[in-house]
This record gives C-alpha cells, sequence and structure tokens, in this order.
C-alpha cells in the first residue's frame, strides 16, 4: 500500500529546495525525489478528512516508482546536473541535459 503524503507548500520548498537529493544510508549512486511529508490517520480522519504529518518525508528514487518514508535529516540536495533525470544514476549522463551550460 502506497503511503499516504501532503505535498510540500512553498515555504516546505524553502527547506527543500533541490529537484534531486542522495540520501543518507542509501549509497553515493542514485538520486532521491523528495515529494512531501508523509502523514497518518488520526482520530479524527474519518469525519474530517485530514491527516497528521509524522515528521518523515516521502521520496522515490529517480527512475523508480517505490515510495520511502525517510528521515528530513537524512536528505541533502544535489544539483541536477550531478545526475540522470531518466535512471537516477549519480554521474549517468544519458538523459541529454545540457551539462556544460547547466
Amino acid at each position: 500500500m502506497k503511503p499516504h503524503y501532503e505535498r510540500f507548500t512553498d515555504e516546505d520548498r524553502q527547506q527543500f529546495p533541490g529537484g534531486g537529493y542522495k540520501v543518507a544510508g542509501w549509497g553515493a549512486g542514485v538520486a532521491w525525489a523528495v515529494l512531501g511529508w508523509e502523514t497518518e490517520p488520526d482520530e479524527d480522519t474519518e469525519w474530517s478528512g485530514y491527516e497528521t504529518r509524522t515528521g518523515k518525508i516521502i521520496a522515490v528514487m529517480i527512475g523508480d516508482d517505490r515510495y520511502f518514508s525517510l528521515d528530513p535529516e537524512d536528505v541533502e540536495p544535489i544539483p541536477r546536473e550531478s545526475y540522470c533525470g531518466e535512471c537516477g544514476q549519480i554521474g549517468c549522463t544519458c538523459d541529454a541535459l545540457d551539462r556544460e551550460n547547466a
């Protein structure tokens, strides 16, 4: 089952400004995309429709579709030109991004 998450607001994007991230504990070979704050139902969700933030974030490896719950302190922004937007591999240049003028 996919975890629930709340998309980042403009304020949250100040804390998470990048498009790609590396994550502590997952090696240095793959870039991640951060989607938003993880949420979970509380005792009022059934009638309110609102969920509560858990303090963790939901992210996916670029090029993959599995969702992961991560601690926000474990993610570090990386420059767009440092990873492939297709496979997510850091150092790969197969996505045809112009890295010389980035």
